[in-house]
């Protein structure tokens, strides 16, 4: 990564009030696939999307599972 994107995310923590643990994650969290796509040697935040999306998919499907009764006859 760029000393000049570095300082924009440690800007980026200061203006949130957080310290990300790992500034190289939060670098390809924050990439596009489309500027990936002009510049081949950074990675795209598309993996983390789907890894997020799975999560959030596990989540909601257990917490209405888990608080919605649905009658057999319905089926």
């Amino acid at each position: 990564m760029k000393e000049a994107r570095k300082v924009i995310l440690n800007k980026l923590e200061i203006k949130l009030n957080i310290k990300f643990n790992n500034i190289e994650l939060l670098d390809t969290a924050l990439t596009h696939s489309s500027f990936v796509n002009e510049n081949k040697s950074i990675m795209s935040n598309e993996r983390l999307e789907f890894l997020g999306d799975s999560i959030l998919q596990l989540c909601i499907s257990e917490f209405l599972y888990n608080n919605i009764k649905i009658n057999q006859k319905d089926f």
